[in-house]
């Protein structure tokens, strides 16, 4: 046996060195060819692009003016596709058109050209008497341009160049301008051609028991913006359209799709799967289809579990996810300090959702593909038999809630676009204490579910010193993670804190409201559909000074308006009060001003105001009739009777004069 050895060892080192092709499940791309399609104008002049998505124009448009006559060719501005997507094109003819606008002149005489190069060929249109002249004021300069049949190849490129051979202002006068407009979300600028844009490709159905999983790459120039912001994008399983979200993940640089089906028989059986995309609204339907042999059997469950990607999921799809952030604050005064206590709380759906319970399923992998954001977890109390078992499990999500406090920053900044320390107004080393914690909405499998991030923060704010409670956080990516926002946040304060000086800067769209009570303040904010792009910032003055806090303030207030009305009722007492009843409309006025949460100072001088005005009032009122007016008694001289001591007044100034003695009756003279 020993003398045999040697050989079969050989004969392993030869097998060993057998090249054995790699095993990769078959796709079949099922569409599509060339279509009518409108490309919008966008980017700035030198460097423009061109898109079927208005999604990707911008807020503000792009604007080129020519203020001097043009005698010669020159270039206006250029657009293009680079690389452009390969197939065949028909003939047709190219329609362009972009947004001008005359000013100070009557109108413009211009001679202009459009040429479209499509791989190594070009093609010109210019204008005629029809469109050569443009009046004053708005409108589009159109120009229709032929292209013949041709294909494009990989590597190639579709480019579109403006120019202009002549301009001529008529009646010009001081300023005249020519301004060509494009690339904004009212603008109409673009240009209708016939080329191709996407491929559709389906990929071998993979089964677990019953369920079927259809994945389906969708392939374009435009990569995730392809599959995220087409008028329609769908796959069929024998002629029966799949419902629920897809799960999103990357396939080079475009974006595979899958969902799943589950069959009603086991066993062998063909199905056919239909693919189709409708690029933009008014645009044809391209679809495609094909034929796959599949095996599913009954386990007894009849379903897998659901399709969990082996590598990590994309975390947008190319258009985002919805975020609902509710934040609730607290301010007191605690132990001789001012302490704000934050309860923010994100919903989060979709692909970010998605992304979020995977990466928690998957806490602590040592795979070096994962991106850096799940790469910073240990897995600390987490076994391998819990780690990507589909289910998220509660070591993992107490694991992941745990390693957050430090590991936050860099998750949901890097990861999760959210710039953490704005959203909770701190940096996270000042605060007295953070935790989070994740609500998992019922479902703790690895699915397209929503999920609630909370984030709990303590802290000592400084009084008597503006403080930025909140600003935008979203941080703004290439290929959008969120695509709107709702927010809705809520503040109460204590009885001696006061948030004064509450506003909001920035967005216009965000509505804030204040009210205050002797108990408190309470602060709303609220906005919906908030574009990921938006800027604001949330600032007051935190203070607990006798002025500002509610419940001094209200005492303040009330003893203003009270001392006023018993100065001004007591003035009033023999007085008519009628125009003073009137002006005690200024009592519901004061107390409003002190409800709605008015500025102390403000709420102070609407008091004096008031006080003011009654006083005034009431020195002017007018006696009321039938009251004699009070007179001072006079003081006249008295002399005592010498016989009985009675005290007697002396009321005239007559002399010699005889005056009975009140007492006794005796006469007295008065000679001086």
């Amino acid at each position: 046996m020993m003398k045999f050895k040697p050989i079969l060892l050989g004969i392993l080192l030869l097998c060993s060195c057998i090249p054995i092709p790699t095993v990769s499940a078959d796709s079949v791309e099922v569409c599509c060819d060339s279509g009518p399609v409108e490309l919008y104008l966008i980017g700035p002049a030198g460097s423009g692009e061109m898109s079927p998505f208005d999604a990707a124009l911008s807020d503000e448009s792009e604007e080129l003016t020519i203020s001097d006559a043009i005698a010669q060719q020159q270039e206006i501005a250029s657009w293009k596709i680079d690389p452009a997507w390969s197939g065949a094109y028909p003939s047709s003819t190219w329609e362009f058109a972009i947004d001008y606008s005359v000013e100070n002149a009557g109108g413009v005489q211009i001679n202009a050209s459009v040429s479209i190069t499509i791989g190594g060929e070009e093609y010109v249109g210019g204008t005629d008497q029809s469109n050569s002249f443009l009046p004053s004021g708005e409108g589009t300069l159109s120009i229709d341009v032929g292209v013949d049949a041709g294909s494009i190849s990989s590597s190639s490129k579709i480019e579109v160049i403006l120019s202009a051979q002549t301009v001529v202002f008529s009646v010009p006068n001081t300023d005249a301008g020519l301004t060509f407009i494009w690339g904004g979300s009212g603008d109409d600028s673009s240009i209708t051609g016939d080329i191709p844009l996407v491929d559709l490709i389906i990929e071998e159905p993979v089964t677990e028991g019953m369920d079927v999983y259809i994945s389906m790459i969708v392939a374009s120039p435009f990569g995730q913006m392809t599959a995220a912001h087409a008028e329609s994008l769908s796959v069929s399983v024998n002629s029966g359209v799949l419902s629920g979200d897809p799960i999103v993940t990357s396939s080079g640089d475009y974006v595979r799709l899958t969902w799943t089906w589950t069959s009603t028989t086991p066993g062998t059986q063909d199905i056919s799967v239909a693919g189709s995309i409708q690029i933009q609204s008014g645009s044809p339907i391209l679809t495609g289809s094909t034929t796959f042999s599949i095996e599913t059997a009954d386990t007894g469950s009849n379903t897998g579990g659901g399709f969990y990607p082996t590598e990590e999921p994309l975390r947008s799809d190319g258009g985002g996810s919805k975020l609902v952030a509710s934040i609730s604050m607290e301010l007191d005064r605690t132990d001789e300090f001012l302490t704000l206590e934050r309860k923010i709380d994100l919903t989060i759906d979709g692909e970010m959702s998605y992304w979020m319970r995977w990466g928690m399923d998957n806490i602590g992998s040592d795979d070096s593909s994962l991106s850096q954001p799940l790469r910073i977890f240990k897995s600390g109390t987490v076994s391998d038999e819990d780690r990507r078992n589909r289910v998220i499990d509660d070591v993992e999500r107490a694991e992941f809630e745990s390693q957050m406090v430090n590991l936050g920053v860099t998750y949901m900044n890097d990861g999760m676009a959210l710039e953490l320390e704005e959203l909770i107004g701190n940096d996270v080393q000042d605060l007295e204490r953070i935790s989070f914690s994740v609500d998992l909405q019922g479902k703790k499998n690895v699915v397209p579910h929503p999920l609630t991030l909370s984030i709990t923060t303590l802290e000592i704010v400084e009084e008597n010193k503006e403080s930025v409670l909140l600003r935008n956080f979203i941080i703004v990516q290439p290929t959008p993670i969120w695509s709107s926002m709702d927010m809705s946040i809520s503040i109460d304060t204590g009885m001696m804190a006061s948030l004064t000086g509450a506003n909001v800067k920035g967005e216009d769209s965000i509505d804030i409201s204040q009210r205050r009570t002797p108990l408190g303040e309470t602060i709303e904010i609220s906005v919906e559909n908030l574009k990921p792009s938006a800027t604001f910032s949330f600032s007051a003055y935190p203070t607990s000074n006798l002025l500002n806090a509610p419940l001094s303030l209200s005492l303040i207030t009330l003893a203003i308006v009270g001392g006023g009305m018993w100065f001004a009722f007591t003035l009033t007492k023999n007085k008519r009060r009628g125009a003073l009843w009137i002006e005690m409309i200024l009592i519901p006025v004061v107390l409003l001003a002190l409800f709605l949460g008015y500025n102390p100072f403000t709420v102070g001088a609407i008091a004096g105001i008031s006080v003011a005005l009654w006083t005034i009032t009431a020195i002017a009122s007018p006696r009321k009739k039938g009251i004699p007016p009070k007179s001072n008694p006079i003081a006249f001289p008295v002399i005592e009777c010498p016989a009985c001591g009675t005290p007697n007044s002396i009321t005239t100034d007559e002399r010699p004069f005889r005056l009975p003695c009140e007492g006794c009756g005796r006469v007295l003279k008065i000679v001086e």
